[in-house]
């Protein structure tokens, strides 16, 4: 018996578990080596108190004094001894579940740290059982079908397809659907799926599906990850889009259009049929953007894509945006007898209507060069390039804007490209200049007026030239704008500066073109000039031609009447010579009329400029308009111009033109 109680105690004092008594006192007793470890201030007493009975197991959170150590006790009630001075009377185990607790702990804290990941992923995110009930759903996913504050734990596609928005009902179907294609496959299967929101919004999702089967091979679950792929397919839309259109417009691009021209030119040709390929642009639209600013630009353009893809609409033609203005058309079936009346017509047509900006209505024409497949060429790229020549050709007639290539014009496109270039680069670079004309007054032959006249100082001595020649590329590329406005600013410095060193109230007479004063900011540039300078508005005179008024006379007479608000003098340049002068006169508020120097030139000996010239004065000095001649050579010119009444004189006879340090000297001297 001694031996056996002696194996009972050997195997309670090896158990890993403290094991405590109590006796019929009420004392505690340490059974085994476990519970004798247990440090003296543990207050085991309060460990065990309260815990008699039969209930089940209880865990017991126990920290140490001395060691703060924490350690979590599993009690197990072994029991009571019947008999009540039995000793020890109960038995207690505590189970040291320290670590098992720590491992729960941490395994319940990387679960929630695993569904915070999973419900911070924009991708949707379920796991399906074998039946397609589901188990976890992430944020993204309860989102989009709404189901967040709804019982979705548990329920399959077709439960949750009655429970969220009738409009879903569809993709649950179709993901069943996608569900039993994966379980087929039995691997990862990819599918793409559409969505479509209550709102009627359409989601497309790239979808992932992985089954999971258990160890005998049957159904376990399924993964679903479904990353919205919308933005990205609407993304690599646009940029397929933009390979072939024009970002702003929506017109095809050069290099669509190149392709695909050179497509239907080579079906014209197995019918040998015809076609012609124009390049056109707008005539002063550098002014648009100088003067409102490329928003407003870009609405014009906007305006004249729309008309370009009315005209395709109706011809069949093909029709692109190649940059800035510049459009290309493909006209099929256009025979070269024909083509520049038809393209023609089409161009007045389209520029008919005004063009709306944020401020106002503008009327603007457009020119266009024309090349013919095959007569020209038979590569789109070629055509295009001629077309672009005749292009500038074009430019230069605005009763006619539009020119047909002709081999001649390569060189010229060559140069004018070269000059246009250098021209662009001249006002940064200080290439330009000005020189001035003296004019002088019949009365006392005194030094009254000064007329400005630009000129160019070229990069390249191949490509010097008089303003004859470079003016017109100015005008054409819409850089008379801004030169013209840099004319007038130096000009009435000048006259101002002239102005506080003599005394004399010098008039300074400035050029404008038709460009300038088409371009809507003319009036504001005027001005401005005035306020740098500080030059009395009536010492500030603009000549224009009859050809800058007869483009669009109701807009000339609306800026110059601006203009005349300023206080600044009009003065009709070249009068005579055009077909319409009278009526200008009538029309427009003039200070001063220039007889045109080819009147003058043979005036005493051609008795018909003679009287030409007699009646320009005549009627001039019936309408109070002061009348001064151009081109005055000699002294009988000028005395016999003096005779007729003429009011003042300039040529080369008073002066010819000359820097403003040579100019200075004469202001003030009078000759009678």
């Amino acid at each position: 018996m001694m031996d056996r109680r002696h194996d009972i105690s050997h195997w309670l004092e090896a158990l890993p578990d403290p094991l405590v008594g109590r006796d019929r006192d009420g004392r505690l007793r340490l059974i085994n080596k476990a519970a004798r470890a247990i440090p003296a201030d543990s207050r085991l007493e309060n460990m065990i108190d309260g815990l008699e009975g039969n209930g089940g197991p209880r865990l017991i959170n126990h920290l140490s004094r001395s060691t703060a150590d924490r350690r979590v006790y599993r009690h197990l009630h072994l029991g009571s001894h019947p008999d009540p001075e039995a000793s020890p009377r109960e038995l207690h185990l505590l189970q040291d579940v320290t670590g098992e607790k720590l491992a729960e702990s941490a395994l319940a804290e990387t679960e929630r740290l695993v569904r915070l990941m999973v419900d911070a992923s924009p991708d949707l995110i379920v796991v399906k059982d074998a039946e397609g009930r589901w188990l976890l759903a992430n944020r993204a996913a309860l989102d989009l079908f709404r189901l967040d504050g709804l019982p979705w734990w548990g329920r399959d596609d077709d439960a949750l397809a009655e429970l969220t928005e009738p409009t879903f009902r569809d993709t649950f179907y179709h993901c069943q659907q996608s569900d039993q294609r994966a379980w087929s496959a039995g691997e990862i299967h990819r599918e793409t799926e559409v969505v479509t929101s209550p709102e009627g919004d359409e989601e497309v999702f790239e979808t992932i599906k992985q089954p999971v089967f258990d160890a005998d091979g049957k159904r376990h679950a399924m993964i679903v990850i479904a990353r919205n792929i919308t933005a990205q397919l609407r993304a690599q839309a646009e940029y397929e889009d933009l390979a072939i259109h024009d970002e702003l417009t929506h017109l095809y691009n050069r290099r669509f259009f190149q392709i695909e021209a050179q497509r239907r030119l080579d079906e014209l040709g197995r019918d040998n049929r015809h076609a012609a390929v124009a390049v056109l642009d707008l005539d002063r639209f550098r002014s648009i953007n100088d003067c409102h600013g490329h928003e407003e630009g870009d609405r014009v353009i906007r305006q004249v894509a729309d008309r370009l893809r009315e005209l395709s609409a109706r011809e069949d033609w093909l029709v692109a945006r190649l940059s800035g203005d510049e459009f290309a058309i493909l006209a099929s079936d256009v025979e070269p007898q024909d083509g520049p009346e038809v393209l023609s017509e089409a161009l007045r047509e389209m520029m008919r209507r005004s063009f709306e900006i944020e401020t106002t209505n503008l009327i603007m024409t457009a020119s266009a060069g024309i090349a013919f497949w095959p007569t020209h060429s038979r590569h789109v790229a070629q055509l295009l390039t001629q077309a672009d020549g005749a292009l500038f050709e074009a430019k230069k007639n605005e009763r006619e804007p539009v020119a047909v290539f002709s081999p001649h014009l390569s060189e010229r496109q060559i140069w004018r490209s070269e000059m246009l270039g250098a021209l662009r680069d001249s006002l940064e670079n200080e290439r330009f200049h000005l020189v001035y004309q003296i004019q002088q007054d019949a009365l006392g032959l005194a030094v009254t007026g000064v007329e400005t006249l630009l000129r160019w100082d070229a990069p390249d001595p191949q490509l010097q030239c008089g303003p004859q020649d470079f003016i017109p590329f100015l005008e054409q590329s819409g850089l008379i704008v801004e030169v013209g406005g840099w004319v007038m600013t130096e000009s009435a410095c000048q006259a101002a500066e002239w102005g506080r060193e003599t005394g004399e109230a010098i008039t300074v007479s400035v050029n404008v073109s038709s460009v300038q004063l088409h371009a809507p900011c003319f009036a504001d540039r005027v001005a401005r000039a005035l306020e740098i300078s500080g030059l009395p508005p009536e010492r500030l005179e603009l000549e224009l031609t009859e050809t800058a008024l007869v483009h669009d006379p109701e807009q000339a007479a609306t800026m110059l009447d601006a203009v005349r608000e300023l206080g600044v003098k009009l003065a009709l340049d070249d009068f005579g010579t055009g077909y319409s002068s009278l009526s200008y006169l009538k029309r427009f508020s003039f200070d001063r009329l220039k007889i045109d120097q080819g009147f003058v030139r043979d005036i005493l000996g051609d008795r018909n400029d003679l009287e030409i010239v007699r009646a320009i004065i005549a009627m001039g000095n019936a309408l109070s308009l002061e009348i001064i001649a151009e081109g005055v050579e000699t002294i009988e010119q000028r005395d016999l111009l003096d005779s007729l009444g003429c009011h003042s004189f300039q040529g080369y006879l008073i002066g010819r033109p000359t820097p403003a340090d040579a100019i200075r000297p004469l202001l003030g001297v009078r000759l009678l």
